[in-house]
């Protein structure tokens, strides 16, 4: 793939990803952050940042960009900074492309304990993107029982929204997800 086709490929699932954000709105008002499934945002999450939060270094290319198969060994990885494992949610508010390196070392750690084997001053940019995207500090956070991992899109997403805003005429929630 070219840069110029990969640039237009970017440029239009970020569009795409700006509409299905427009219809999570409608449905779940402000919490939309907490139901927005991260793999239906790919390019969103990928273009916050140009580097890896937890090192400094190369994301590499986004697997959806290559065909490569070696990609995967140089691709950005999605981590959950609260790992699903120990009660984190499956949401975009909660995962952040990192490299291969930090996701595999990171693992299931609690993002607390993850930012004690950071250098300081990744230490301080990883703690102020958990804050930025939770809105409360990582030391705030309760594990609790495993939470599954939502593959499967979201149906709602495929109604104009003019359907939804007849659908949905107020957000269905008034809150973030409870966990069990």
């Amino acid at each position: 793939m070219t840069a110029e086709a990969a640039a237009d490929s970017l440029a239009q699932m970020l569009a795409d990803e700006a509409a299905k954000t427009r219809k999570l709105e409608i449905i779940f008002g402000p919490w939309w952050r907490h139901y927005a499934v991260p793999y239906e945002f790919p390019a969103t999450l990928y273009v916050e940042r140009s580097k890896c939060p937890y090192c400094g270094g190369p994301l590499g290319m986004h697997p959806l960009f290559s065909l490569d198969a070696l990609a995967e060994d140089q691709s950005a990885h999605l981590d959950h900074m609260d790992p699903l494992s120990r009660g984190g949610e499956d949401c975009i508010r909660n995962t952040a492309y990192v490299c291969r390196g930090c996701n595999l070392a990171k693992g299931r750690r609690l993002f607390v304990d993850w930012l004690e084997k950071l250098n300081p001053p990744y230490r301080e940019n990883a703690r102020r993107l958990y804050k930025d995207k939770h809105g409360h500090a990582p030391e705030e956070f309760q594990p609790g029982a495993k939470q599954p991992r939502l593959t499967l899109p979201r149906y709602e997403l495929s109604f104009d929204e003019s359907v939804l805003l007849k659908l949905f005429p107020k957000p269905i929630v008034s809150g973030p997800p409870i966990r069990e």
